[in-house]
């Protein structure tokens, strides 16, 4: 509950800040930082909004209740698990940036960002049944490192459109060797997205919104210090999870 309260002042916030930047300042009355984007590198920080899920490619191998798998052929009763994921949850995300300027409309971006979230999987059997103890919850804490290239508009009065596109590498900070479904520590995948740079007085105020497709498979199937050794049946009915996040990010620059 507290993370959707502060998600909507968050928001509240931003749609505030984004309104009186456009009502004074995207009218050309006043023409500000009019070589902010002569500078050859240049500083700043994130603000975000997140949201995360799965991408879930189920095997349909048979398992016994004790999580170990059956061979094809073999007489041995067992049974099949299905993973969903089951809704997108809010989450906050802080970063900085690095913006070297490459010519007047491109700039290479390095933009180390720390995100806060989880994300629930649902497991059901053959017969509709879902797992005994719910659904699971995979704590995603992580560190994304993406280098992208921004490609910016021409700019008029005071603002100024872009997009971007790149690629990342993630390192998952929240996992636990205990939990029933446990990710790879390193991910990687692309990102893309779009912004505009509102020219401020005194700085650049950019909304932006990005997607990330994770392109590895992020599930961990090693598990010797599993808690509990029948969980690995959740594993095993899975043959491919990747990572997805939306993101929506203020830049201060």
């Amino acid at each position: 509950m507290k993370k959707i309260v502060f998600s909507i002042l968050f928001i509240g916030a931003l749609l505030s800040s984004y309104s009186t930047a456009k009502a004074e300042y995207a009218h050309g009355r006043t023409m500000n930082l009019i070589n902010a984007d002569n500078r050859l590198y240049h500083f700043g920080f994130i603000l975000g909004l997140n949201s995360m899920d799965f991408n879930v490619t189920n095997s349909g191998v048979v398992s016994t209740p004790d999580g170990e798998l059956i061979p094809e052929g073999s007489e041995e009763v067992g049974e099949i698990w299905f993973g969903e994921d089951t809704k997108l949850s809010p989450g906050f995300s802080v970063g900085i940036i690095s913006d070297l300027r490459i010519f007047s409309w491109l700039d290479l971006r390095f933009t180390p960002t720390l995100f806060f979230n989880s994300r629930q999987l649902c497991f059901r059997n053959a017969q509709g049944e879902e797992r005994e103890d719910g659904k699971i919850t995979v704590q995603s804490n992580m560190m994304e490192f993406p280098l992208t290239l921004k490609f910016r508009g021409q700019r008029k009065n005071n603002y100024r459109p872009y997009l971007l596109a790149g690629g990342a590498f993630t390192v998952d900070m929240g996992r636990s060797s205990e939990d029933p479904i446990m990710l790879k520590q390193i991910d990687y995948g692309v990102e893309v997205g779009i912004g505009i740079d509102f020219y401020l007085p005194y700085f650049k105020l950019a909304p932006e919104l990005k997607l990330y497709f994770g392109l590895g498979d992020v599930l961990e199937r090693d598990r010797p210090e599993i808690a509990n050794i029948e969980d690995m049946k959740f594993t095993n009915a899975m043959s491919r999870l990747t990572s997805r996040l939306i993101i929506f990010n203020i830049n201060f620059e």
